[in-house]
């Protein structure tokens, strides 16, 4: 796992949609994940199943957990998930056209978790988070390589109101030291678990 600007030019040379939706906002974290082997020519919705995004199989470490905790906590005594207001003013689902919308692998606007999805197309999935704190987005993209494939995972911020900076700047060592690394490895642990139950062939002899 390299650094944001290490891994910056390789996210930006794809043709991602992501790129013209969320150009106003924050490019906040990036990570390239290198997925060892696999299936041939799965497209992202199969990537990240396999990883159990749909099926919380994730398991980041308690010190993630207890943090994760902490904020929901938090957030339900100062009522900041109740945004029901701000998520139908805020979602970015409305700049989708119909045809985007359309043809999306998952419908634009179904929950997920604490997120709401915005759009899953061929090799990139987005979802947005709304609460009364700050409006985030994150973005996995995948690429082919030699050994299987490289999984981007990027966080963006938009700023939602004045509270949103110190927000961010409270929150931010703690995402970085301790939460984002845990959920990285999480992915990786995931996706070599779903290699080993099945006896897959790395994808340059698999052609």
């Amino acid at each position: 796992m390299k650094k944001l600007e290490q891994n910056e030019t390789g996210y930006r040379k794809l043709n991602l949609y992501a790129h013209g939706l969320l150009s106003e906002a924050q490019l906040h974290s990036l990570y390239r994940l290198e997925l060892e082997g696999g299936p041939h020519a799965m497209n992202i919705l199969e990537i990240k199943e396999a990883l159990g995004f749909d099926t919380e199989r994730l398991q980041p470490a308690p010190v993630s957990k207890a943090l994760f905790w902490v904020r929901g906590a938090i957030g339900k005594f100062f009522r900041w998930e109740e945004a029901d207001d701000l998520i139908e003013k805020e979602t970015y689902v409305k700049f989708l056209s119909p045809e985007d919308k359309s043809r999306s692998l998952v419908p634009p606007g179904e929950k997920e978790g604490i997120s709401r999805v915005l759009y899953c197309f061929g090799n990139e999935f987005a979802a947005e988070i709304i609460n009364r704190t700050v409006h985030c987005f994150w973005v996995m993209a995948s690429e082919t390589t030699e050994s299987g494939y490289a999984l981007y995972v990027a966080v963006y911020v938009r700023k939602l109101n004045w509270f949103t900076p110190f927000y961010m700047a409270l929150v931010t060592p703690i995402l970085k030291l301790v939460i984002y690394p845990s959920l990285n490895r999480s992915i990786i642990n995931s996706w070599e678990r779903f290699r080993r139950s099945r006896d897959w062939k790395p994808l340059s002899t698999a052609h």
